[in-house]
């Protein structure tokens, strides 16, 4: 009788690993972060400088003469409010982004809205700087440039507009905060609810405040501003303090060969002694293992 053929049963291949991005934050520097977060506070602390640098302009019906006298009257102080601004957005721009980089693939969607809102505004930031700039510069420069500041004083006064109707910067930040726990839980709810205030806000103001943000709505329209400057420098604070440097630990192969191990052996009675006579006696030897 011939053996029946068996043919031999292919194993079962394993599935191959999909391809994604990691769950878990990107391996960054902490000085990287610490610099961040440095840039965040201080960026809050400029804009915060550049208000209450800036004095209160005239009103928009107000004829060129007014606004001659008040540039030539503020003129440092409108440059030195423009270059903090300026200067203070960039640096905020800067931790928001730094934080949705900290998120890595957590933030998803919303750090893609985070990066176009970044962008749009320092784009109006800049756009707000170059206008503050010419009406400055409009009584030193005299002639054709006093007739341009009127121009420039009507965007100005629109800027201010824009600048809360915006793409609302903390609203997908507070997203991607709800998601991975760089700051505390309340911190991005808390961004959430003002980046939600921002278009509600700036779609009010735009039938009710005039120049400066006068008036009830303006005056929640800059109480929301102050609000998200504060919430910055606190969240600066914050990533700040999580940033210890860990303690330095011995690797676990060195504690294991500095540590002695004692090892307990029973004595053997004597030859002449009787069995029963007394307790055995216990005596300790220090042993010393090769680890290697």
């Amino acid at each position: 009788m011939s053996a029946a053929r068996t043919d031999p049963i292919p194993a079962a291949r394993p599935a191959p690993a999909r391809a994604g991005p990691a769950a878990g934050p990107p391996a960054v520097p902490a000085r990287w972060t610490l610099l961040a977060a440095a840039a965040g506070f201080a960026g809050a602390v400029a804009l915060g400088a550049s208000s209450g640098l800036l004095p209160p302009p005239p009103p928009l019906t107000a004829p060129l003469t007014a606004l001659t006298r008040y540039a030539a009257g503020h003129h440092h102080a409108m440059l030195a409010a423009a270059w903090l601004e300026g200067t203070g957005t960039l640096l905020q721009v800067i931790f928001v982004l730094a934080l949705a980089h900290l998120a890595g693939a957590r933030a998803g969607l919303a750090g893609r809205i985070t990066t176009v809102a970044c962008t749009a505004v320092l784009g109006i930031s800049l756009v707000y700087d170059v206008m503050l700039i010419a009406i400055a510069q409009s009584a030193t420069l005299g002639g054709p440039q006093t007739t341009t500041a009127l121009v420039a004083y009507g965007l100005f006064a629109a800027v201010e507009q824009v600048i809360v109707i915006a793409p609302p910067l903390l609203l997908p930040l507070g997203l991607i905060l709800l998601r991975a726990p760089l700051l505390p839980r309340a911190f991005a709810w808390l961004a959430v609810i003002l980046g939600a205030l921002g278009p509600i806000l700036g779609l009010a103001g735009l039938f009710t405040a005039n120049a400066g943000n006068n008036g009830p709505v303006g005056a929640a329209i800059n109480a929301l501003l102050a609000a998200q400057g504060l919430w910055i420098a606190a969240a600066s604070i914050i990533t700040l303090a999580d940033q210890r440097p860990p303690s330095p630990a011995l690797p676990s192969a060195l504690n294991q060969q500095a540590r002695p191990r004692v090892r307990l052996t029973r004595a053997r009675p004597r030859a002449g002694a009787a069995a029963g006579t007394g307790p055995g006696t216990l005596k300790a030897s220090r042993a010393w293992r090769d680890e290697g």
